[in-house]
């Protein structure tokens, strides 16, 4: 299978760029070094540098290498940062994102893989741990950009019959 990993150079990212290639799949990578590291990248996976801002360069690469699946990781995710900045998290998490589900709708991809979040989500629970049930009340633009996003993978799949996958 190919498979795009968004976010492959870091931490949680290349170590799933790993266990796609143990499994035997083509993986790409993209990334834009930000946060993550070119060292933590599997060299048996195309890498792509460029950030998912960027609509015709994410395009490129998606035609360029033609996934089935995009697993999509890259993110910004520091919440003193959303708080100090959160047009740049807005730009980042959903502009990004938005721009990865266009490319995959346009190349034919048969499936989107988010890696969400869970506590910045759901703020402060009325239970713990709090269960996908319990009621999303995020507490930062992080956690907000991250929910829109869902939302918008939901959107993507009712109007371009994508199918996706949330982890949380």
């Amino acid at each position: 299978m190919r498979i795009l990993v968004t976010g492959g150079a870091g931490f949680i990212g290349s170590h799933v760029v790993d266990a796609y290639v143990a499994a035997g799949h083509q993986v790409a990578v993209i990334d834009n070094f930000s946060t993550g590291n070119a060292a933590n990248v599997n060299p048996a996976a195309q890498l792509h540098r460029l950030d998912v801002r960027e609509a015709s360069a994410v395009d490129a690469a998606i035609a360029a290498f033609k996934p089935e699946i995009v697993n999509h990781h890259a993110a910004q995710a520091e919440v003193p940062r959303s708080v100090a900045e959160p047009a740049l998290d807005a730009q980042i998490n959903l502009i990004g994102g938005i721009n990865l589900l266009k490319a995959s709708v346009d190349q034919g991809v048969k499936k989107f893989i988010f890696v969400s979040t869970g506590g910045a989500l759901y703020g402060e629970p009325d239970v713990a741990p709090a269960d996908e049930d319990h009621p999303v009340r995020p507490l930062s633009p992080y956690g907000t950009s991250k929910y829109c996003f869902e939302q918008y993978l939901g959107t993507f799949r009712r109007t371009y019959d994508l199918a996706y996958t949330v982890l949380r």
